[in-house]
């Protein structure tokens, strides 16, 4: 609803356009004329006569209420925007809101599924130990049938290691027993760790297997952070071919770069593997968004779940496969040494083993001496 007088707005307007071409007793009597009409509407009892000063001095408040309402509704149209401005960066706000929501909602079912997937293998864990000479039964993630597991190939002495480790041991096997049925098949490996869990080790033993086994043409390894591949040009890694490719932190890579890469690793061109490494919410974030190169990746090593139990077990098939012994001190040494790390580490852990490895050889060579027996002394 308008306020009093503010029809009256255009009729005054008009009648100060033509100010100068009129007498001032006229110019008065005109806008009194005016605004005692709009006061008759506004206000329909009889208002008392008004003299000639207090009816100037009435159109001149007519006249500063009226350009100020002018003022205001040039100023709406701005305001307008602002608020409209304000209600997209609210609705965007919220959007980005709802987006943090869905992915909280996504890792936490994706953990209450791994604690449970745990749960079911720590007991196969048991009853496997119960029942070792079982043939075990799994799918092959080429043809999806059902095979027997078998076991590692010999060739593949650096992986042995994470055999020991049962949720780790059945997707080591399978993956390298169905690369070798599949040859013609995409070799390429993804393995998944937690957050802060170094898996670009376990990346280096696939590919040193992959040679010693015949798998791949040469013994070349080229290491690169995501981030670094992303804005690295292709032709850098001409001289991997026939090698491996292992990209650390892999959830972080674009799509775009991942296709070139792909397309640039296919036997036809550089003919090298690639080994994605990262954080297991991250890469399967990854793949989910860009499922059209899933096929691309057809292993998946999960390795997420070893704890201070399987990482002893690593230890000690890491320490047999470098040819040395240890007591069970050294072991408890080490068991003690995973406590400054995030849980699952295994670069760091490996890290800490080969450093002790080189002190008992240090100390060895000391002595003029090749035996390969850690003492406690080489873990401080």
């Amino acid at each position: 609803m308008k306020k009093p007088f503010s029809n009256a707005y255009e009729s005054i307007k008009k009648l100060l356009r033509n100010i100068f071409g009129k007498k001032g007793e006229e110019v008065t009597e005109e806008v009194n004329s005016t605004a005692e009409q709009q006061t008759e509407e506004a206000a329909p009892e009889a208002a008392p006569e008004m003299s000639s000063d207090d009816r100037e001095k009435l159109v001149e408040e007519v006249l500063a209420s009226l350009e100020k309402e002018k003022k205001e509704d040039a100023k709406a149209p701005e305001s307008k925007t602002e608020a409209k401005k304000a209600a997209d960066k609210a609705k965007a706000s919220m959007t980005e809101e709802q987006k943090y929501e869905e992915e909280v909602r996504k890792r936490a079912e994706r953990a209450a599924k791994r604690e449970a997937e745990d749960k079911k293998k720590e007991a196969e864990e048991v009853m496997s130990s119960a029942n070792s000479n079982r043939v075990r039964w799994v799918t092959d993630p080429v043809t999806g049938e059902e095979i027997t597991l078998g076991k590692l190939p010999a060739e593949a002495t650096y992986l042995k290691k994470y055999t020991r480790i049962q949720t780790t041991s059945d997707d080591v096997i399978l993956s390298i027993n169905s690369i070798l049925k599949h040859p013609d098949m995409p070799k390429n490996i993804v393995i998944l760790g937690r957050n802060g869990f170094g898996t670009v080790k376990v990346g280096e033993d696939f590919a040193r297997s992959f040679y010693s086994l015949g798998l791949v043409s040469s013994d070349k390894i080229a290491k690169t952070k995501a981030k670094q591949l992303n804005k690295m040009g292709l032709e850098k890694l001409s001289a991997l071919k026939g090698g491996c490719l292992i990209v650390e932190n892999a959830g972080l890579v674009s799509f775009d770069k991942l296709v070139e890469v792909i397309k640039d690793s296919a036997p036809e061109n550089n003919n090298y593997v690639v080994i994605l490494t990262g954080e297991i919410d991250s890469l399967s974030n990854f793949f989910e968004e860009n499922d059209e190169i899933v096929d691309e990746f057809i292993y998946l090593i999960d390795i997420h779940k070893i704890k201070d139990r399987g990482m002893m077990h690593l230890a000690k098939g890491y320490v047999k496969e470098k040819g040395y012994t240890a007591e069970k001190p050294i072991f408890d040494r080490l068991k003690e040494s995973l406590k400054g790390m995030e849980e699952g580490n295994i670069d760091r852990f490996v890290a800490r083993i080969d450093e002790v490895m080189e002190k008992c050889d240090a100390r060895e060579a000391a002595a003029g001496s090749t035996s390969k027996q850690i003492e406690l002394e080489d873990t401080n």
